[in-house]
């Protein structure tokens, strides 16, 4: 039985499309001081948790760059977050190099979302949220681009 329960773990465990490999996330909340069945309860709850998520959203980014011509808008990104308030009152740093702040809003498709990189993250950054998107964000709908 208890070979069963490893080979499980070790399993990569699919996510309507996405794929997640079991035993990297366990590491990451091992890393996190649980025990062990805590921290498997803890990961469900995050394989729920992103299994919840709607098929769209509207995400936010914030990028420092010295003028908006600077933000490739084809790649806008890899992390964002769904709370365009927490993200610009919690996080004074950011991407990109520039003089100035914008803030990036667009729509993403669940299925552009990277399944591994979001849940870890939000393991061992746990009040961060993120979304985490594959490809740089390629294939997202830019919705605009504020300075802030």
């Amino acid at each position: 039985m208890r070979e069963l329960i490893k080979h499980i773990l070790r399993e990569e465990v699919r996510l309507n499309e996405f794929r997640v490999n079991r035993s990297s996330l366990l590491h990451d909340l091992n890393m996190m001081d649980l025990d062990p069945e805590e921290a498997k309860d803890e990961l469900e709850r995050h394989i729920e948790w992103f299994k919840s998520l709607p098929n769209e959203m509207t995400l936010y980014r914030i990028i420092h760059a010295d003028d908006e011509s600077e933000i490739d808008l084809k790649q806008p990104g890899t992390h964002y977050s769904d709370n365009k308030r927490e993200l610009i009152n919690n996080h004074t740093h950011a991407a990109g190099h520039g003089e100035f702040k914008y803030l990036i809003t667009v729509k993403a498709k669940k299925s552009l979302f990277d399944a591994q990189e979001t849940i870890s993250n939000n393991i061992l950054y746990p009040n961060e949220m993120e979304i985490s998107l594959r490809n740089k964000g390629k294939g997202v709908r830019v919705i605009s681009v504020e300075k802030l």
